[in-house]
């Protein structure tokens, strides 16, 4: 995907892109791949797929969404994906990635601070800063990080009630919400609408699940990862 049809396509959903920001993004895409040949950052090494798969990707996140003003919680951000690329589109957001491996952590608090984004990293992880940092944030996001009945967990706590968890996911998301019956129940959250589209190349198929916390998360949550991944809700 190149910068005509980028643009060409986010205007289509609604989505600004400025020459600035376009250049921005296509800068954090080189930055990566440079990057990404001393550590691992990512398995996408074709610059035409990285921005459809990775930066048009996270993009989507703005479909018909206002998050001007907003505080958001990027949960498993890895490489900045979509923390990074929310940040730049949507600059007055504030945006937190967060991580629990060092390296990643790192190399998004540099690129933050040298294109002077609004947003910070840090390392650790879900289930521990949310002990911090209990009903802190209006949107958390999470892309492609957990199921649903799991995720849901390490991602209610941190989130006003009225918040919104966005679970971005591929095709076959149906059964994960069936399983997550009883995590919704308990952890007083419902599914507010889903948003379905395809990246315009591939043609793969991309879903976002925004569930809305209707009311207070009982304190027992969450709990030790382990045992949250032996007995999920």
């Amino acid at each position: 995907m190149n910068k005509i049809n980028f643009v060409k396509e986010l205007e289509k959903r609604g989505i600004d892109c400025n020459e600035s920001q376009l250049n921005l993004l296509w800068n954090f895409m080189h930055h990566v791949l440079d990057t990404n040949e001393k550590f691992n950052l990512t398995a996408i090494k074709d610059e035409e797929t990285f921005v459809e798969k990775m930066i048009f990707d996270s993009a989507l996140l703005l479909n018909n969404h206002e998050f001007e003003g907003s505080d958001l919680l990027d949960i498993g951000a890895g490489a900045g994906f979509p923390s990074v690329v929310v940040s730049i589109l949507s600059p007055n957001t504030h945006v937190v990635a967060l991580d629990s491996t060092a390296k990643k952590v790192n190399f998004i608090k540099e690129y933050a601070k040298r294109n002077n984004l609004n947003m910070s990293a840090v390392c650790a992880r879900a289930e521990d800063y949310a002990e911090q940092n209990r009903e802190k944030y209006t949107l958390v996001t999470a892309r492609a990080v957990a199921s649903l009945r799991i995720l849901i967990e390490l991602a209610m706590p941190m989130l006003k009630v009225g918040g919104v968890l966005i679970a971005m996911k591929g095709p076959g998301f149906e059964e994960e919400i069936i399983e997550a019956e009883g995590a919704f129940k308990k952890l007083k959250c419902k599914i507010d609408y889903i948003y379905e589209d395809q990246l315009p190349e591939s043609q793969e198929t991309r879903s976002f699940i925004y569930i809305k916390k209707v009311g207070e998360t009982p304190k027992k949550y969450p709990r030790p990862f382990g045992e949250i991944k032996a007995r999920p809700l």
